[in-house]
């Protein structure tokens, strides 16, 4: 057992290193390649599919993260991307420059809603004074991998970060988890594919509303997901447990994403429908 632990390690690390994370579109793109070059010919997706519950269980595998990044990675970022952009467009959202800021990503999973972020501010040619932030994963493997991307694409970018882990589920949070904010920054909450598994009991909002209510400064929430009924009822939940001041976006908007199968050479371009919210409390 211990040898297939040290081989797992030695394999991760590998990965990583010859990852190019300064750019999310290589990062992506690493995933899609090492899947082919390495994973494909075994690779069931419907015993992914079970394994994972969908994608929805934490992921506890080298291959379950990498398969994941491959065929969701780069759908999910253009969802946050595409949110981000649309608020600075359609609203009166804004962050003073240079950015000194508190991100919350809640199920960060790899780190994507935060990269995505990042990107966001960078090419809205912002200066990025300091972030500190907040993962939150209940998959240690995922987190590990979320602040190792986070860090690169901020040591590329010059870019000052202070990162806290949570390894945990939402309900094993601890009351102050907000607490370390001392400087005051803007809270920047990220639910990004999370909300829309809140109808099957799988994430707790109640107590995490009441923890961002209660902790003085400013708030901003954005939360994306594929759209589907069940799906919208989190975010409709959150939006009554938090009842913003101000509503930037909450609808339902067709966009495109591309999207990689393993029986795709390249990632495909498809019309979906996504949920979009973002609010100030």
């Amino acid at each position: 057992m211990n040898a297939i632990i040290n081989f797992q390690n030695q394999l991760e690390e590998q990965f990583l290193n010859t990852v190019d994370a300064s750019n999310f579109s290589r990062l992506y793109m690493s995933h899609v390649d090492f899947f082919k070059e390495n994973l494909l010919a075994g690779f069931q997706y419907y015993k992914f599919s079970e394994r994972t519950a969908r994608a929805q269980n934490p992921l506890q595998s080298f291959d379950d993260l990498t398969s994941y990044m491959a065929f969701y990675g780069l759908a999910h970022y253009q969802r946050m991307r595409h949110l981000l952009n649309m608020t600075q467009q359609q609203s009166q959202f804004s962050l003073d420059n240079p950015v000194k800021a508190n991100i919350v990503d809640y199920g960060c999973g790899q780190g994507i809603a935060t990269l995505a972020f990042i990107d966001h501010l960078l090419e809205s040619k912002h200066h990025i004074a300091e972030l500190d932030i907040t993962l939150i994963e209940p998959s240690p493997i995922a987190l590990r991998r979320a602040i190792y991307w986070i860090e690169k694409k901020a040591k590329a970018e010059d870019i000052k970060i202070n990162i806290t882990a949570h390894a945990c589920t939402f309900d094993e949070l601890a009351p102050d988890f907000l607490a370390k904010n001392a400087q005051g920054y803007p809270y920047i909450h990220f639910f990004s594919n999370i909300l829309d598994m809140y109808h099957q009991g799988k994430v707790s909002l109640y107590a995490l509303s009441q923890q961002i209510k209660q902790r003085v400064g400013q708030h901003f929430v954005f939360a994306t997901s594929p759209d589907f009924y069940s799906g919208n009822i989190g975010f409709d939940k959150l939006h009554q447990l938090l009842m913003p001041r101000k509503t930037y976006v909450n609808h339902v908007e067709d966009i495109k994403i591309d999207e990689f199968r393993s029986y795709y050479q390249n990632p495909q371009t498809r019309p979906v429908s996504m949920r979009a919210y973002a609010i100030k409390l």
